[in-house]
């Protein structure tokens, strides 16, 4: 192939290329106490007006919530639709996972290690995880339609790219006890960079007492 065969190649490329890396547009959406206090660990959800710009065939990878130190790792997990999750155990005591949710009722049988196969979440849904075992154990898995979510950092913030578009846009966490229609948004992306801040109004529920630590069987 001749140099200016190969330029001409290359520049026709690059016209597709560029049109698709362009329509992703960053939202950052952060999420405060009312005294202003970052909130980590709130879940992001940008839900797209239209089904049409949701590719129902993406692959869903799978995701890894842990158990150790008597709890769970992460304790609070944001999933797609149809994503398989893992429970290893990592504990070196036996743990018997549980959910009786509406999104996804399951049983994991006392084991240690990774003794079962990962747990497909196929409804969306709030799914609120305990063990058997150990009462104080409490996990969250938030499941979404939607392939367009992230959960909080330490400083309360979250970036998502979004193809343009119009979204709604809304925050969870198990403690928060703001109504949820404040906690969702209309924002329309359009090329340019957007933010947008949540601010609780109303104070968290009180945290689950401490989970303690990990101990061997024989010491209960």
């Amino acid at each position: 192939m001749s140099g200016r065969s190969l330029a001409s190649v290359m520049a026709r490329t690059l016209l597709l290329v560029l049109p698709l890396a362009a329509v992703a547009t960053e939202l950052r959406v952060t999420v405060a106490l009312a005294d202003g206090t970052p909130l980590a660990d709130a879940v992001v959800v940008a839900d797209p007006a239209s089904s049409a710009a949701v590719d129902a065939r993406a692959r869903r990878p799978r995701a890894v919530m842990d158990q150790r130190n008597l709890q769970f790792v992460p304790e609070i997990l944001v999933i797609r639709t149809g994503t398989s999750v893992e429970f290893p155990n990592s504990d070196q005591v036996l743990h018997q996972v549980y959910s009786f949710s509406g999104a996804k009722k399951f049983q994991l049988s006392l084991y240690a290690g990774r003794q079962h196969d990962p747990v497909v979440f196929d409804k969306p849904g709030l799914v609120v995880l305990g063990c058997n075992i150990h009462d104080n154990m409490i996990g969250y898995i938030y499941v979404t339609d939607s392939p367009w979510f992230g959960r909080s950092d330490a400083h309360g913030a979250v970036s998502l790219d979004l193809p343009d578009g119009s979204y709604t846009v809304s925050v969870q966490h198990p403690r928060i006890t703001d109504a949820p229609e404040s906690l969702r948004t209309a924002l329309t992306v359009a090329a340019v960079p957007l933010t947008h801040a949540f601010r609780l109004q109303r104070p968290l529920k009180a945290a689950p007492r401490a989970h303690g630590h990990d101990k061997r069987w024989e010491d209960y």
